[in-house]
């Protein structure tokens, strides 16, 4: 019966988790091994599992759990192989290698996410007119002119959007200033909102999160409630390494 993949993990235990899968069928997931390696799977009916909510959700449930027990080698997202034997020779045995290295590189990290907003967005906008004279001066003379030119307020639309980026890449070097030696490797995500400054994910030693954890006081306290700070972890490194099986 052809089975969904979930993620590799470094056990040589072949056992049933006791957890539904991501087919909601009666599919039970399990651990098939081969050496020191196990991937993780749970049989299924269907070849095509879409991209929403309710599979992706199921798919990280299962990450999570085996995060408390293992390190563990994501698998991309509606991975199906053929049944477990052909998992065994042409995925642990194929690639035991690349695996290998995946493991031991991600073996005790973990992944942690931060996002940082202005608490009020609105106050920026001011500062940021109080601090350039050249924005100033434009935006007087579009209001002494009943709003001016269209090309005017354009050019004055591009300065003030040039002068937010700056600020927000200033504000994100002091908030990294409080984080460094503390993670391993680090990326950005797309800035979604006017009032998002930082939008990140760190690969994080186990051994540092409380350090980290403690960091993320430190940025509170320092800006001292002008800043709405999320962080989200610690959760399986799905972000950092991933396996995607090719048949």
């Amino acid at each position: 019966m052809k089975q969904y993949i979930y993620a590799i993990v470094d056990t040589e235990n072949e056992k049933s988790l006791g957890m539904p899968g991501i087919g909601n069928i009666n599919d039970e997931v399990s651990i098939v091994c081969f050496n020191d390696m196990g991937a993780v799977v749970s049989p299924t009916l269907t070849e095509d599992f879409p991209v929403n909510r309710k599979n992706t959700l199921a798919h990280q449930k299962i990450l999570e759990e085996l995060f408390k027990e293992h390190t563990v080698l994501p698998v991309k997202f509606g991975t199906i192989g053929d049944d477990t034997q052909t998992i065994k020779e042409k995925v642990l045995k194929a690639e035991c290698l690349k695996i290998k290295e995946h493991l031991d590189f991600l073996k005790d990290k973990s992944e942690l996410g931060l996002k940082v907003f202005w608490v009020d967005s609105k106050n920026i906008f001011i500062h940021i007119l109080e601090e350039n004279s050249q924005i100033q001066r434009l935006r007087d003379r579009l209001n002494s002119h009943n709003g001016g030119l269209q090309r005017d307020q354009i050019r004055l639309g591009d300065m003030v959007e040039k002068a937010l980026k700056k600020k927000k890449e200033e504000l994100e070097k002091k908030i990294f200033k409080f984080l460094n030696g503390l993670w391993v490797e680090h990326k950005k995500s797309k800035i979604i909102a006017d009032n998002m400054i930082v939008n990140s994910i760190f690969l994080v030693l186990k051994e540092d999160e409380k350090q980290f954890d403690k960091a993320i006081e430190r940025i509170d306290e320092y800006f001292a409630g002008q800043l709405k700070i999320k962080c989200i972890g610690p959760v399986p490194p799905s972000n950092f390494v991933e396996l995607e099986v090719r048949w």
